[in-house]
């Protein structure tokens, strides 16, 4: 990796960390990579920010095409929680994207406070942002696609401000979009459909998150994404090994070729939302990516994220 990449992530880790919650400056001699993950790293440039035995690592490599953050989590020792903002009562509309969930608006979480109340937990591994969402600098939102948590579907979702709603004018609108589960100690990501829901209701996706294939998604350039998915999915989808890579200067094509040598399929990886919205916190080298500042908040509050800890 090259040094002064290197440097300019732990001075971002070192000023850019969450109050209470102050990055750990790693010992590289202390840290390696959990042996299913190095397999597939096989020679790349390599910097090991964080390990948890055989369980977690987050790495950052140096590629041709652009800076990635990777983290690997084994599902069997790893959880992966989602964090939705509290949802504004009595404001709702039609789901756009399920036939009968609702699309209510949810307030902005500050990165800053969900990170110091979920480091009140020493099994916390690291926070990512989560769900597209549609009005940033507003004190709420809705979500741009579905999101089901505990089994119920919370919102159909609504994107009038981005993505945008199914038949609208424009090929944009209609582009295919999949469901990541997070249920049962494993992770899914397969095909989504907006006219019947499926497969949100079913107990493998009930904790999904709905998004675009990195393929599908309609910025194609742009400089920081997130794409996920299962290593080594069986026939169903699903795997006990999750990968998560964060492009801080390529395109999403190339990082989902990343991702595809790390062992996620192409018709297995989702893209989260991106751009402005990304944030990276990990608990040994703080916050690698903050969100973007809009509405005069720096840094800009989410709706909606995802918390890796031990179980």
């Amino acid at each position: 990796m090259r040094l002064s990449l290197l440097v300019g992530l732990l001075a971002l880790s070192a000023c850019g960390a969450e109050p209470d919650a102050p990055p750990i400056t790693p010992d590289a001699d202390d840290l390696g990579v959990p042996a299913r993950l190095a397999a597939r790293l096989g020679d790349a440039d390599v910097h090991v920010l964080d390990q948890a035995g055989d369980a977690y690592a987050l790495v950052v490599l140096s590629t041709p095409a652009g800076d990635v953050i990777v983290q690997w989590a084994d599902l069997d020792s790893v959880a992966v929680a989602q964090v939705v903002g509290p949802r504004v009562e009595g404001v709702a509309t039609a789901g756009a994207f399920h036939p009968t969930a609702p699309s209510p608006r949810f307030e902005m979480v500050p990165s800053g406070a969900l990170v110091r109340q979920q480091s009140a937990d020493d099994r916390l591994l690291a926070v990512v942002n989560g769900a597209f969402f549609e009005t940033p600098g507003e004190p709420s939102t809705q979500l741009a696609f579905p999101v089901a948590e505990n089994g119920a579907v919370v919102t159909g979702g609504s994107s009038p401000y981005g993505p945008g709603r199914p038949g609208a004018e424009g090929e944009r609108w209609s582009r295919p979009l999949r469901a990541l589960g997070l249920a049962d100690g494993a992770v899914r990501v397969v095909d989504y459909d907006p006219a019947t829901g499926v497969p949100l209701g079913a107990p493998a996706f009930a904790e999904a998150v709905v998004s675009y294939a990195p393929d599908a998604h309609p910025t194609r350039v742009a400089t920081r994404f997130h794409v996920l998915g299962p290593v080594d999915a069986d026939s169903t989808g699903a795997s006990s090994e999750l990968v998560i890579a964060t492009g801080l200067n390529t395109t999403i094509d190339a990082l989902s070729a990343l991702v595809s040598r790390l062992g996620v399929a192409p018709v297995h990886q989702v893209a989260l939302d991106g751009g402005a919205s990304v944030l990276v916190w990990n608990r040994r080298a703080g916050t690698l990516q903050r969100p973007t500042a809009a509405g005069g908040l720096d840094p800009q509050p989410l709706p909606h994220y995802l918390v890796l800890r031990h179980r």
